[in-house]
């Protein structure tokens, strides 16, 4: 805690979210597919990804499992429909929880996409998830309503 004598905390700066994976050369691969920078440290299974000004990090997690220790982010873009029109991913809608299970126990990717929606929030936005089942959620702020 900060004590009401000192002065304020300055929160200068930047964050970057850390999505866990569980083989980090796929994760890479998958992201650069999707037009991002992608450059891998060079000690320890870890990765930078950045485009535009969106920044996160990768992690090769050992024991990760995909259904309760995946992470999620939330992308602020300036155009969610072209963004969403550009990426090539399995609609979510087709993909059952089990047939999700019987990828996973094969070593395929869970990466799939959701359906764009406008949201009460004031959000247009859609999501998608990642070959480790990290949720990416992905949106532009809709124009106010007088």
């Amino acid at each position: 805690m900060v004590s009401s004598e000192s002065a304020a905390v300055s929160w200068s700066g930047s964050a970057s979210a850390i999505l866990p994976v569980a083989e980090l050369d796929r994760a890479v691969t998958f992201y650069r597919e999707l037009g991002f920078d992608v450059q891998v440290a060079e000690v320890g299974g870890y990765a930078f990804v950045e485009a535009s000004g969106i920044r996160f990090h990768l992690s090769e997690s050992p024991g990760f499992d995909p259904f309760t220790d995946a992470g999620m982010i939330y992308l602020y873009v300036d155009d969610v429909d072209s963004v969403h029109a550009a990426l090539s991913l399995p609609s979510a809608d087709s993909l059952p929880h089990q047939y999700l299970v019987e990828r996973r126990m094969r070593g395929e990717s869970l990466a799939r996409i959701g359906v764009l929606r406008d949201e009460e929030w004031g959000m247009r936005e859609f999501y998608f998830t990642d070959p480790d089942n990290n949720l990416v959620r992905v949106g532009s702020r809709l124009p106010a309503s007088d």
